[in-house]
């Protein structure tokens, strides 16, 4: 099983991709998925994670499937095999910043 995160152009500057591909097992969810991905992009998990509480930062959007994951267990929520992460800044008016 495999889930697709795709980055806003500003990660691309710093990381050198704008989209990632990582297998998951069956029960994964979106904070194992970020833990995995730490290990080969720890720059993404410290500017999108909070250091203290290890939760996402206020300025900051991860949408699963194209929704906020606020609404569906925040960074505990659930992955199934070909969904899409989006990370991304939030712009000034409080939405998720496009993904070019």
């Amino acid at each position: 099983m495999e889930v697709t995160i795709k980055l806003h152009s500003s990660f691309k500057e710093k990381i050198g991709t704008d989209s990632i591909k990582v297998s998951i097992g069956d029960s994964e969810t979106l904070d194992t998925l970020l833990m995995k991905i730490s290990r080969r992009y720890p720059r993404i998990i410290e500017m999108v994670l909070d250091s203290t509480t290890g939760e996402l930062r206020e300025d900051f959007d991860i949408l699963l499937n194209g929704r906020k994951i606020n609404r569906m267990g925040g960074i505990h929520a659930k992955l199934k095999h070909k969904d899409e992460v989006t990370i991304s800044p939030q712009e000034a008016e409080g939405g998720p910043a496009p993904v070019v």
